[in-house]
């Protein structure tokens, strides 16, 4: 199903974990809305990267997203949240050409120099900035860029 002009449901809801588990990902119908309002913003993410973005993680059922750890309140669970890499650039450097193209947000987080997890709201875009490091085994999330 596609949502936008370069995002699909099955973009969203792919998981090789939920494939290997047997985890029934789909998107209940009241998520959608949510669903539509992140493929949405999505679209101006990819326009000021000038790239296509990949999403590594988007919608998470709550027992996927147990199964990868997820926090219990994590937007993904909610359909307002994707993981992505994209050929712009490492992570830090697109989180920092996103904060400079004024793209609303309510969360942006360098996860590990690995990807960029960005979380969108209805009501507020807080533009909180956050890189997520491992300390002594455990995740911990720094302000700002690191």
């Amino acid at each position: 199903m596609k949502l936008t002009e370069h995002f699909t449901l099955e973009e969203f809801t792919r998981s090789t974990t939920a494939t290997r588990l047997k985890i029934d990902n789909h998107v209940p119908d009241d998520l959608m809305v949510n669903i539509h309002l992140t493929a949405n913003k999505l679209e101006s993410v990819r326009e000021a990267l000038a790239h296509p973005i990949i999403i590594s993680s988007g919608y998470r059922c709550p027992a996927l997203n147990n199964k990868v750890g997820g926090s219990q309140n994590s937007a993904h669970t909610k359909g307002l949240a994707v993981d992505f890499h994209c050929a712009y650039g490492n992570p830090k450097q697109i989180c920092q050409r996103l904060i400079m193209a004024g793209i609303e947000f309510d969360k942006i987080i360098q996860e590990y120099n690995q990807w960029v997890h960005i979380e969108f709201s209805h009501t507020n875009q807080r533009r909180r900035v956050l890189t997520a490091v491992k300390q002594n085994g455990k995740t911990i999330y720094l302000p700002g860029l690191i």
